[in-house]
């Protein structure tokens, strides 16, 4: 609810539909290409959900965020604003937190195992951008796991980073 919320005040306060600020403000910035986003019932567009890019567009997402909002030499997003929405705000399952609009927790890396920090976008169907710092890594994941039930996204999700991708990398 806080999301669509946010996305409300967004297109009241600039006086812009979401989808064109959302453009002129980060993705052109970012050099995004084509992006879908769904319109909710109001016939706006669903801050909350529903919003598709390119998995490379969703890695340039993510790499601005670990360069503290800056992409190409430009301030894209506040840094501070970046530091405070990844600060835990509140406890969810298992180790894992809540900040503003991102899942935190630590991932176990490496042999021997240690763990890391672990910044997480979270989609429905799968939809997955995960940001670990200390490993300068972003990966970006996108599925068509709709009728798999939230449990079941997760749970695959975080497979393929700590089963695969991490593996690989650390």
């Amino acid at each position: 609810g806080a999301t669509a919320l946010l996305g409300r005040l967004i297109a009241k306060g600039t006086g812009e539909k979401l989808t064109d600020y959302a453009r002129h403000a980060l993705f052109d910035p970012l050099g995004l290409g084509p992006t879908e986003w769904s319109n909710g019932l109001q016939g706006e567009a669903a801050a909350a959900s529903g919003l598709r890019m390119r998995a490379p567009d969703l890695l340039r997402v993510g790499q601005m965020v670990l360069a503290g909002g800056v992409w190409q030499g430009r301030q894209v997003v506040p840094q501070a604003w970046l530091r405070q929405s990844t600060t835990p705000v509140v406890n969810i399952e298992d180790s894992f937190r809540y900040g503003w609009h991102w899942f935190l927790g630590e991932v176990p890396v490496g042999a021997p195992i240690r763990t890391e920090r672990l910044i997480a976008g979270v989609g429905w169907g799968g939809q997955r951008l995960f940001l670990m710092p200390a490993l300068d890594l972003v990966v970006a994941m996108n599925a068509g796991n709709y009728r798999r039930p939230g449990l079941g996204q997760r749970r695959v999700a975080y497979a393929v980073l700590t089963e695969l991708v991490l593996p690989a990398v650390a």
